[in-house]
């Protein structure tokens, strides 16, 4: 399952991937521009990764993120 979220701006950014990268994860994300803003998705593969993304997300501000499954044909 992938985690996406629009970071408000560069340092919610920057805190997100830093979370990430000390929760080992940091391999797992890729960011995308859409028009001026940056959609941040990270790629789970277990519950417990999920609710790590979700705490980090939280952690960092970030009140609205999505979810969409890889698997959707």
């Amino acid at each position: 399952m992938r985690i996406s979220c629009f970071p408000a701006n560069e340092a919610q950014l920057r805190k997100i991937v830093g979370l990430l990268k000390e929760a080992g994860l940091f391999n797992q994300y890729d960011e995308q521009a859409h028009g001026e803003s940056i959609l941040l998705s990270v790629l789970t593969r277990t519950v417990d990764e999920r609710e790590q993304v979700k705490a980090i997300f939280r952690k960092a501000g970030v009140a609205d993120f999505s979810y969409g499954d890889e698997n959707v044909a």
